[in-house]
């Protein structure tokens, strides 16, 4: 994981949203970014169950300016869905880190010269900045709530967190 600076713009995708929101960590966003931006096509996807607490979260993180929403024209990449397309595009264009989990898209935002970021590295970060006490525990929730997290990966992020004996 590179380190990204805090003073980075971040262009999220869905599923980030979502597993902050299921843990009620959206605000952690405002707090390791200077801007966090989700693309209307991907919010619309967040809010597609609005009974879901993730979804009211991330309602109530756009109306208090947490989140910012942006419109922009997608990078047109066939294998990734309208909501990962719209993320890179809209990073691209905002000259932003991208915050994606999804392995396809996080590889081809790499190789469009994107600085990718994962949920599990924006806890990583919180965590260094003492805004969370422990990562482990937020990412064995995230596994069992069905968020895909490989042991490989998760063994580098409870090491990039200090916590690999945990």
């Amino acid at each position: 994981m590179q380190p990204l600076a805090p003073e980075h713009i971040v262009v999220t995708d869905a599923g980030p949203l979502m597993a902050l929101g299921r843990q009620d960590l959206i605000g952690l966003l405002s707090q390791v970014f200077t801007r966090a931006m989700v693309p209307r096509v991907v919010l619309d996807e967040c809010l597609r169950h609005p009974q879901l607490n993730d979804a009211q979260r991330i309602q109530a993180a756009v109306s208090a300016g947490t989140l910012s929403v942006i419109d922009g024209a997608p990078a047109l990449l066939p294998e990734l869905d309208p909501g990962e397309c719209a993320a890179i595009g809209c990073a691209l264009h905002h000259h932003a880190a991208l915050l994606v989990d999804d392995l396809a898209a996080r590889r081809q935002a790499s190789a469009l010269g994107l600085q990718v970021i994962g949920t599990p590295g924006v806890l990583v970060l919180a965590k260094r900045r003492g805004l969370i006490p422990l990562v482990g525990p937020l990412v064995h929730d995230m596994r069992a709530g069905g968020h895909y997290l490989s042991d490989a990966a998760l063994k580098a992020v409870l090491q990039a967190a200090g916590e690999e004996s945990q």
